[in-house]
Order: C-alpha cells, then sequence, then structure tokens
C-alpha cells in the first residue's frame, strides 16, 4: 500500500532533479497504486529549462519506484499548460 509517508520519502529523489532548475514539486493526491503531482515552476530562473510533463512524469515514476516498487503510474500539474 502506497501512503503518504512513503510518497514524501521517494519524492526527494525527483526533487533534487527539479531543484537544479529551480523548480520543485507537491504531493496533491494518492489513488490506489498512482499518485498526482503538481509541478512548482515559481522560483524557476528558466521555466522553459524545465522537462516537459510527459518526460517529468516518466522520469518521476523512474525515481520513485526504487522506494515505491507498486507504484504504477505518476500524473504531474504542470502550470505551464493552463
Amino acid at each position: 500500500m502506497i501512503d503518504e509517508t512513503s510518497v514524501q520519502s521517494a519524492l526527494i529523489a525527483v526533487r533534487s532533479v527539479l531543484h537544479s532548475d529551480g523548480s520543485d514539486i507537491e504531493l496533491l493526491a494518492i489513488d490506489g497504486d498512482a499518485v498526482r503531482l503538481r509541478l512548482l515552476i515559481e522560483d524557476a530562473q528558466c521555466a522553459e529549462c524545465v522537462l516537459p510533463r510527459s518526460m517529468l512524469e516518466l522520469g518521476a515514476l523512474d525515481l520513485m519506484r526504487s522506494a515505491l516498487p507498486s507504484l504504477k503510474a505518476v500524473a504531474i500539474e504542470d502550470p505551464r499548460e493552463l
């Protein structure tokens, strides 16, 4: 079972990648074996430098699976797409 504490721990690896571009990520919801995240780019020095949403989702899933092997999907809300 995926719980918030486990997800927050798994997000550390994702955050380390995003912080290099001045962005961050936050947990919005856990739905069974999937998580929904929001990309935060308010302080990003180069919003265009942050990877596109689809690549972020794949990368986050890959990074988080080492800590959460049962994780099946990651969906990221990207404010650049609004």
